[in-house]
């Protein structure tokens, strides 16, 4: 039990003040913070096809001029054969010279012949014949 005696006054409400409190201002006033979302997207997705656009555009540059690279190596390729077939055949003539200078002591050799029981024609497996013979170098071809 309390000490204090019981309030017998009647109870003091707080009340507003005449006339009422001020408005409180509850609307939002943000200021604009950039284009709306549908500018955004037109906006993306324009990038989007431009790049891919420009992706396009040079996939068919890159392989027009892959296709020129190979129509110029398709144009020279009788030319590098015609330089690589005469090479070949001086070679092939200074090996054949050079097997019946060493073989010219042996009976029954045949110069050129092929060593196998094949009758197809097959290219010498070795392509430096200089290292083949230990005979230096082989003159250079004119």
């Amino acid at each position: 039990m309390s000490n204090v005696p019981p309030n017998t006054a009647p109870p003091v409400q707080d009340m507003p003040p005449k006339g009422g409190y001020p408005a409180i201002r509850y609307s939002r006033n943000l200021p604009n913070r950039g284009p709306p979302g549908a500018v955004l997207w037109a906006g993306l997705v324009g990038t989007i096809t431009w790049g891919f656009y420009r992706l396009g555009q040079g996939n068919q540059k890159r392989t027009a001029e892959k296709m020129e690279v190979l129509r110029l190596r398709h144009e020279m390729l009788p030319e590098l054969q015609e330089h690589t077939d005469m090479e070949y055949a001086k070679r092939e003539a200074y090996c054949l010279a050079r097997e019946a200078e060493i073989m010219k002591d042996v009976v029954g050799w045949e110069v050129g012949k092929s060593p196998y029981f094949s009758k197809v024609w097959m290219p010498r497996a070795v392509h430096d014949f200089s290292t083949f013979y230990n005979k230096g170098p082989m003159p250079p071809a004119t």
